[in-house]
């Protein structure tokens, strides 16, 4: 069994080396220490502004206890992260976050302070473009993106190919250091108590492998001629999930995780198997951590798969716990209905293009409509979600999402 990894174009310096590697080079000057302190003790004075603390919020809402407001859970990548840590001066690009990883975790304390978030979000550096032979690049101001073809194409590309290790292998190393890194903060200065920290394995089996693999055209055409390629595939990538997810809340020592997916891009007739995939990795990664971990959807289809992922265990409370869903999927309210008959954790994120152009008065009543949804049941497992947060969403349109779900979560 062979790891294939294709080629990372400007990856930088720390691209491909360990973890263990990252952990003796990496290290913060004075300077920076002091830059780390004083953003950390703007999320302590943001924290005493309110009742409940973050990480009170969060264990009574997996608990589904009382609480004073839903939980806010902001989902942003690097590319927002950098732009605050720049201050909007178009100077910094997402590129170097990407390079240098402690700007990474500068960033990401810069936006959780300056918002207000109830949690600190690491989001994925890379969900694995090169990792099985494909060719990719980093690009100024995005994730990276793929350079060339696909390499699966037949079931004999697939023959030998091992999951790769997230502690040497691509991006992940860097990841799983900037989580370590940001859990390594938070302890020093005192934050782990009252805030968590929420990680990532991105992007589910099918996903995986239409992204990374196959291409989305191959993987939905061979669905219906050749079957069993995209189940081999799905399974190689399901493989990987499980490592990643595994190292991410073990070694990444983050309080709870998602995986995103593309459950609901295809009909259930005929590929009812990728339930069992889901379900693979969701049992597989809860039976060797602690912690929830959540699915993310974003088509609207997922709500005709609820059925088929609670029978295969794929949503379960030694699986998958429940459901984050972006504004895309509209009928948030039947999803909503189903996981609180189940008792399943729910986020409910509006749309990211709505916090793009506003008006604040559309975002207030998008924001209005889901927590209103959340707070069905009381004492339910239910937060408000905002983004994934765009580029392009300017900071006044992001503190009125931020108050709006303070406001009309309150319980």
């Amino acid at each position: 069994m062979a790891v294939k990894l294709g080629k990372m174009k400007g990856a930088g310096p720390y691209y491909g080396k360990s973890l263990d590697e990252l952990n003796a080079s990496l290290g913060w000057s004075p300077e920076e220490e002091r830059e780390i302190e004083r953003y950390c003790e703007k999320i302590h004075r943001n924290i005493k502004e309110e009742e409940m603390t973050p990480m009170e919020r969060f264990k009574a809402t997996m608990e589904g206890k009382e609480r004073d407001r839903l939980l806010v859970e902001p989902f942003f990548h690097v590319s927002y992260a950098v732009r605050t840590l720049d201050g909007f001066a178009d100077a910094i690009k997402t590129v170097d976050g990407y390079v240098y990883p402690k700007l990474t975790v500068k960033a990401h304390l810069a936006t959780t302070a300056r918002y207000k978030f109830d949690r600190m979000f690491c989001g994925p550096l890379s969900y694995g473009e090169e990792l099985f032979g494909c060719d990719s690049m980093l690009i100024e101001n995005g994730n990276p993106v793929h350079e060339g073809e696909m390499p699966i194409k037949t079931v004999e590309d697939l023959e030998g190919l091992e999951a790769p290790d997230p502690t040497k292998h691509g991006m992940f190393a860097q990841y799983l250091w900037f989580c370590q890194e940001m859990r390594r903060i938070f302890d020093k200065y005192e934050l782990s108590g009252v805030m968590p920290i929420e990680g990532s394995f991105c992007e589910g089996p099918d996903g995986f492998a239409c992204s990374h693999m196959m291409g989305y055209n191959q993987y939905l055409k061979s669905l219906r001629k050749n079957p069993e390629l995209c189940k081999k595939a799905a399974h190689l990538a399901s493989e990987w999930l499980i490592k990643l997810g595994i190292a991410v809340n073990t070694l990444g020592k983050v309080d709870f995780s998602y995986m995103c997916s593309v459950v609901g891009m295809y009909p259930i007739k005929g590929t009812e198997w990728i339930a069992e995939e889901y379900a693979r990795i969701g049992k597989a990664v809860s039976a060797a951590i602690n912690v929830p971990i959540i699915h993310a959807w974003a088509f609207n289809g997922a709500i005709d798969w609820l059925d088929e992922l609670l029978k295969a265990g794929a949503l379960a409370k030694d699986s998958f716990e429940g459901a984050i869903c972006t504004g895309d999927l509209t009928d948030y309210t039947i999803l909503n209905d189903f996981l609180q008959k189940n008792n399943l954790y729910g986020c409910y994120s509006p749309s990211d293009k709505l916090l793009v152009t506003g008006p604040a008065s559309e975002i207030e009543k998008e924001i209005k409509g889901r927590c209103d949804a959340a707070k069905k049941i009381p004492n339910n497992r239910c937060t408000i979600g905002v983004g994934p947060i765009d580029y392009y969403v300017t900071p006044e349109n992001l503190d009125i999402t931020v108050a709006a779900a303070r406001k009309y979560g309150k319980m």
